[in-house]
């Protein structure tokens, strides 16, 4: 007998991307990936903080796997399906009390944009967050000037469900919030791409 599934999924395939965990090694290649894509990311990312040193960005990736592994938040590195290539990240964490709420977020690399990375990687994790982690609302920020991620959001099926305002040193730095309701997501965009995906758990067994 198959043993079941022990979430969440360590590693995603799906036609354009995999998705797996960090690893140390990879500070290296996240450190020259946020250095080639800083004018592109600078905007939507905070990108004022990159290139950050390579020592703290090893900090950080080693924060990202551990959180992963307590179960604090999700973050993937995103690969080229063709070349095994890192191409950016995305990650599932739980921003409030609620463990029926969870937010999403990530970003592809300058080289890699346009060619359905972000499509497929968004709606994988999506599929993670309704059917294997139990969320009943998905939630995403985005700023409004950022016409790519907002067109992405609403390819996918997100609604946008409020503004929010703020003021950060005396600059407007609003944000769009956007979500999908577990009752909404199997008529979604996102759940028609994820349902090509398959997920591995951390021992290699078929979670989807």
């Amino acid at each position: 007998m198959t043993p079941p599934p022990l979430g969440p999924p360590y590693r995603i395939v799906t036609p354009n991307v995999v998705l797996r965990c960090f690893e140390p090694g990879d500070a290296p290649a996240v450190q020259r990936l946020l250095a080639e894509s800083l004018e592109h990311l600078r905007p939507w990312i905070g990108g004022a903080e990159e290139p950050k040193p390579l020592a703290d960005k090893l900090r950080e990736v080693r924060e990202w796997r551990a959180y992963f592994d307590l179960d604090r938040a999700w973050n993937w590195a995103v690969v080229g399906a063709d070349d095994g290539e890192l191409a950016g990240a995305i990650v599932l964490n739980r921003p409030t009390p609620n463990p029926a709420t969870l937010d999403t977020g990530g970003w592809v690399g300058s080289s890699r944009a346009r060619r359905g990375f972000q499509t497929d990687a968004a709606s994988a994790v999506a599929r993670v967050a309704f059917d294997v982690l139990g969320a009943t609302r998905l939630q995403a920020a985005t700023d409004p000037a950022n016409e790519r991620s907002n067109a992405l959001m609403r390819k996918l099926g997100f609604t946008h469900e409020a503004t929010t305002r703020h003021l950060v040193a005396g600059q407007r730095n609003d944000e769009l919030v956007w979500s999908i309701l577990l009752d909404e997501w199997p008529g979604t965009f996102a759940a028609q791409v994820a349902s090509e995906a398959r997920a591995f758990d951390a021992l290699g067994n078929r979670m989807f």
